[in-house]
């Protein structure tokens, strides 16, 4: 039924434009689905991407004979779904036009709490969004003038589809703590964490892309707005700063050099980190035998600019995850500050992995 309704649907632009006919080729191998991958080199057509199984596609249909663009998929767009096994389809079977002289732009977007405020084969906006914990947002490279499945792709084995490589438009921190040494000798120590806040944090920006017409079959990248093309895609914050806090009311190091997570990895707007400050207080308790009656408390205010993490890049990149660790000497009561940083890759609660 799906066939024919958009045959049908085609027949109807036709009428509308005059007497040009634009045909289709309703054969399973004409049908139009997508080769989907992301940054990750590793990333087939084979594996679904860890943060979604669907997203949202817009097309516009240059057809042989007519003028101008036809709205393909309607101003909402179409859902592109993850078959389970081994394509990207759209909930709706549509097929390629007929005609060589016959093509279609795509522009692909996933983003799981919204919708961008703005999408046109040229541009893509996200304005005054403000970011929440659990954000995911993507786009991918536009795709213009494809009239058939691409045969092949970015790597090995991507392949039969719209080309769609997606790029995180977010940054991911986390942060966690350890403690080291815990024992010596009959002397024993336990540290806790408590009031951990992170303040100066930009939630709210926005993010405004732009393509070109290449006139030619290709994938092109987006860049910012007002720039001239290969200029990375930015954040502008807008707004009044806020914090992050601790999961919890407080977190006890009881295991000797072992990481424990006092703010669990999220989504932030990228921005830079010049003016965070992390505070919060941590008691060292010593114990001097185990009789548990002969012991100490001390407590221990500690803040740092972000910034100055040993290592820091001074910034939340989009793209990439960032990892803060904060170790704990209780025996000298000194602070390590070390964080890390890596590429975005994978689901923060592990629920689905890429091959």
């Amino acid at each position: 039924m799906n066939n024919r309704l958009n045959i049908v649907a085609l027949a109807i632009l036709v009428a509308l434009c005059g007497c040009t006919r634009i045909d289709v080729v309703p054969a399973p191998e004409k049908a139009i689905t997508f080769a989907v991958g992301n940054y990750a080199a590793q990333t087939k057509s084979e594996s679904v991407l860890p943060e979604f199984q669907e997203f949202s596609t817009r097309a516009w249909l240059y057809a042989e004979g007519i003028s101008g663009a036809q709205d393909f998929f309607g101003a909402s767009g179409e859902r592109i779904i993850w078959d389970g096994t081994s394509e990207w389809q759209p909930s709706h079977i549509y097929y390629w036009p007929k005609s060589s002289l016959s093509y279609l732009n795509f522009v692909s977007w996933y983003d799981a709490n919204g919708a961008p405020s703005t999408i046109s084969e040229t541009t893509m906006a996200w304005n005054d969004r403000t970011i929440v914990p659990d954000d995911n947002i993507l786009w991918a490279d536009a795709a213009w003038h494809f009239n058939d499945n691409a045969a092949t792709y970015l790597y090995d084995g991507v392949t039969g589809g719209v080309p769609t490589l997606f790029h995180h438009a977010l940054a991911r921190v986390k942060f966690q703590a350890k403690a080291t040494p815990l024992s010596e000798g009959n002397t024993t120590w336990s540290v806790t964490l408590s009031d951990i806040v992170l303040s100066s944090v930009y939630h709210t920006g926005s993010l405004s892309l732009t393509n070109a017409d290449p006139g030619t079959r290709q994938t092109r990248a987006w860049w910012r707005t007002g720039s001239a093309a290969g200029t990375a895609p930015r954040w502008s914050t807008s707004g009044t700063v806020g914090t992050i806090e601790g999961d919890s009311s407080s977190f006890t190091l009881s295991q000797d050099d072992v990481f424990v997570p006092v703010i669990d990895t999220r989504s932030v707007l990228p921005q830079s980190t010049s003016g965070m400050v992390l505070t919060f207080v941590y008691d060292i308790r010593t114990d001097y035998d185990s009789t548990g009656s002969n012991y100490t408390v001390e407590k221990v205010h500690a803040s740092i600019n972000l910034s100055e993490f040993s290592g820091s890049t001074g910034e939340w990149k989009m793209n990439y995850e960032t990892t803060y660790n904060i170790i704990i000497n209780p025996k000298t009561n000194l602070i390590l500050f070390d964080p890390s940083c890596t590429e975005w890759q994978s689901d923060p609660n592990n629920k689905m992995y890429i091959e």
